[in-house]
């Protein structure tokens, strides 16, 4: 019974995971901006962030990473730039239109976060969020 129980728990987990980003993913969709796209943009703060890191942060390798930024910068969304400290390192940076596009998802993207969690109550939540972090071998809870 403990191994079935701890099999459906995980699989519900991955359902899950996957259900809430479909959902996220097609909130977002009317503002012609992919997921990857999207999380990217999410990422790149006021100063730009390095290529490499940008590419941990979405957990892709850097070809990857690259048809993305081409991609985003076809859109007119990012641009590189490279580092004044470090001319070895690329700087993604978001152009106007990018800051504009990041103004309006933002706030979109977390009352649908809202929206979508608001079927747990506080208690709830704080309690998934202690359970989550004690799974994932978390100490700062």
């Amino acid at each position: 019974m403990k191994d079935k129980l701890y099999r459906e728990v995980y699989w519900l987990l991955r359902v899950t995971s996957i259900h809430l980003k479909v959902r996220l993913q097609k909130m977002i969709e009317d503002y012609d901006i992919t997921w990857q796209q999207f999380h990217a943009m999410y990422h790149i703060g006021d100063e730009g962030i390095p290529a490499t890191e940008l590419a941990k942060e979405l957990n892709c390798n850097t070809s990857n990473m690259t048809g993305l930024i081409d991609r985003m910068s076809e859109n007119n969304w990012v641009y590189r730039e490279r580092s004044k400290s470090d001319r070895r390192i690329w700087l993604i940076k978001l152009t106007k239109a990018g800051i504009a596009l990041k103004a309006k998802l933002m706030p979109q993207h977390h009352q649908n976060l809202y929206r979508i969690m608001s079927v747990l109550s506080e208690e709830e939540l704080i309690c998934l969020k202690a359970l989550l972090m004690k799974l994932d071998n978390r100490e700062d809870v």
